[in-house]
């Protein structure tokens, strides 16, 4: 079941990076570096689901090209697009929201989906402003399980969606 979830997401963020084109580009700013390296983002959105008083966000920021495709999700103890805006730790840290370790991953996949790398949050922070619209900064310094290290700023339009249940 596992492997099914994580190929399911592997196909789902291939296929959205195949559907944008430069066209759909919007300006923005990305310094944000994967292991000292620039992580090249071709989609960036939020999905947030609430339950009465609670619920989760994922903040999902995809890129990739012909050798693979990356994906850094960040899981934020918020549940509407007014709770976003804020700073966030893992662990938590003295006036910060909610940082999720566990729902907090980064996924490499190589282009003929044979050798999937997976690793959860270690510890980190993230800022994150509203822009206004769906344009939002994102100011991190995360430091995965397995060592890795996403430091930088990304600023652009996402692709925001919400579904709040009572």
């Amino acid at each position: 079941m596992k492997h099914l979830l994580k190929t399911t997401l592997v196909l789902s963020i291939f296929l959205s990076l195949l559907s944008c084109s430069k066209d759909d580009e919007s300006p923005s700013s990305n310094s944000l570096k994967a292991d000292g390296v620039h992580f090249s983002i071709n989609e960036a959105n939020i999905m947030g689901i609430s339950a009465g008083d609670g619920g989760h966000t994922v903040i999902n920021l995809s890129g990739g090209n012909a050798s693979g495709v990356q994906n850094l999700a960040i899981d934020i103890d918020a549940y509407t697009r007014e709770t976003i805006p804020g700073s966030y730790s893992y662990p938590t840290m003295e006036g910060d929201k909610a940082l999720n370790d566990w729902l907090t991953n980064y996924m490499y996949t190589d282009s003929d989906i044979t050798n999937i790398t997976t690793s959860n949050l270690k510890s980190g922070q993230v800022t994150i402003t509203h822009n206004g619209g769906n344009n939002y900064t994102l100011d991190m310094n995360l430091t995965m399980v397995d060592g890795a290290t996403f430091t930088g700023i990304y600023t652009g339009d996402f692709s925001v969606m919400f579904s709040v249940n009572n």
